[in-house]
């Protein structure tokens, strides 16, 4: 027979079996419960004796962007510059002042009188010449300036260039199309549709100077005069040809405001230029 001592134990025993039941139970709901991502949004780990740190969430990485390469530059034709029967020095803006005008008056003078007397003493005419023609010189203060340089070579060519480029790629375009049909090789045919790249038509320059206006008096007047000529001289047809003058302006309003005056008519003179130069028909490019 059980003593009541036994009893009690047994149900002391029971009792704990029941509770451990229970917790392991309520365990095995609370992991049920939890999502299955090991990534979670506020992940934290708690350390023994330490508070828990939030964890950073975990972001795929960035697509990266494949980028394109550049497309190759459109062909373009230049026109080439050529100095013709200029000598060197017309690159450079030259002044003329009348100090250049007497000099070269003397000059001719001394030379009448020398072939006067190899001619027996029969009177020479002294050959006629224009100011406009004299060399004149460079100015120190515009040497290293792009301001100097005549605009034949510089932005008047890279205008009429852009004419020349269209002028150039619509040839190369018929020359392919024919050759697509004429029975032209592989080789012909890519060499057909080629841009040329240097015009057959030179650019060439005419005057860049500051020319004084009147030989007497102290008035100290100038005007910038520039030219330029598009195409060889054939038979019967002399190339296209422009020329711009500035009106009068006094030698100190032309270096006023570190040449501003020049800077204004220079691009005067490129746009007269660029537009009488560009209505040249196509076949004399």
């Amino acid at each position: 027979m059980i003593s009541k001592k036994q009893g009690a134990r047994a149900a002391w025993r029971a009792c704990g079996i029941a509770l451990a039941v229970a917790a392991v139970s309520a365990h095995a709901e609370t992991d049920a419960a939890a999502p299955a991502d090991p990534q979670r949004s506020q992940a934290t780990e708690a350390v023994a004796g330490a508070p828990a740190v939030p964890v950073a969430p975990i972001s795929p990485a960035a697509p990266v962007e494949a980028v394109a390469p550049a497309a190759p530059a459109a062909p373009q034709t230049r026109v080439r510059f050529s100095r013709g029967m200029y000598k060197p020095g017309i690159e450079q803006l030259r002044v003329v002042r009348r100090e250049n005008t007497m000099n070269n008056i003397a000059g001719q003078v001394a030379l009448n009188i020398a072939l006067s007397v190899i001619a027996g003493g029969v009177s020479v005419g002294a050959q006629g010449f224009s100011k406009d023609d004299l060399g004149g010189t460079t100015l120190e203060a515009l040497k290293d300036d792009p301001l100097g340089v005549n605009p034949a070579i510089s932005e008047l060519n890279d205008a009429l260039s852009k004419v020349a480029t269209d002028i150039y790629r619509k040839r190369a375009e018929a020359a392919y199309a024919t050759a697509l049909t004429d029975g032209s090789t592989p080789e012909e045919i890519e060499e057909a549709r080629k841009v040329q790249a240097v015009a057959d038509t030179p650019l060439l320059p005419g005057s860049w100077h500051l020319v004084y206006e009147n030989l007497t008096g102290s008035d100290e007047l100038y005007r910038l005069k520039f030219g330029a000529e598009l195409g060889r001289a054939g038979f019967m047809r002399p190339p296209a040809a422009c020329f711009y003058q500035s009106e009068p302006v006094a030698w100190n309003e032309w270096q006023a405001d570190n040449w501003q005056r020049l800077r204004e008519e220079r691009a005067k003179a490129v746009a007269r230029c660029t537009e009488t130069l560009s209505a040249t028909p196509e076949k004399f490019w």
